[in-house]
């Protein structure tokens, strides 16, 4: 099954809206960590990329690369958008005070795949790109917003990367 087209500017609906609100609460928020990220590539993968709990919320898929450190296959389900035919993904690790450890992972294998398609990683670097595609991230899901606030508080910049196709 290809990966589903995102677009970071589509219209939401009323029951995304619903689902958005529960995700960026406190609840929602420790079931995203403790929950829905341990389960979610089991769901994707017994349903086809068909379900996750984050279904409403913002789109996702599962994200296969390779460890930084064991160079072992690892995976974890990312929400994501398009720009044109390349991949946005955002490390927010939920605000957290550190990166998550599949950007870990990327940054020393950049080489992966997203829903069953093989991308190549690259951080964004450049100032106004790294501005304007955290403005589509915001758009394409609200809590990252609330997520660049807690971070900024830490000191912490959240890293966005682009998954270029290389098939």
């Amino acid at each position: 099954m290809p990966l589903r087209y995102v677009d970071p500017e589509r219209r939401t609906t009323p029951l995304s809206r619903l689902g958005s609100g529960f995700a960026r609460s406190r609840v929602g928020q420790l079931f995203a960590k403790h929950v829905a990220a341990r389960t979610d590539p089991v769901l994707s993968r017994i349903s086809n990329g068909k379900l996750n709990w984050g279904a409403l919320v913002a789109p996702s898929a599962t994200l296969r690369m390779n460890g930084a450190k064991t160079g072992e296959p690892r995976e974890t389900q990312l929400a994501y958008f398009h720009q044109g035919r390349d991949v946005i993904v955002v490390a927010s690790n939920f605000g957290e005070d550190h990166n998550p450890q599949w950007y870990h992972n990327l940054v020393a294998n950049p080489d992966c795949e997203l829903g069953g398609e093989p991308f190549h990683a690259t951080e964004v670097e450049d100032p106004d790109e790294y501005q304007r595609l955290y403005q589509l991230a915001e758009r394409s899901y609200g809590g990252y917003r609330d997520y660049r606030g807690k971070t900024a508080e830490q000191g912490r910049r959240i890293p966005i990367l682009k998954l270029t196709p290389t098939a």
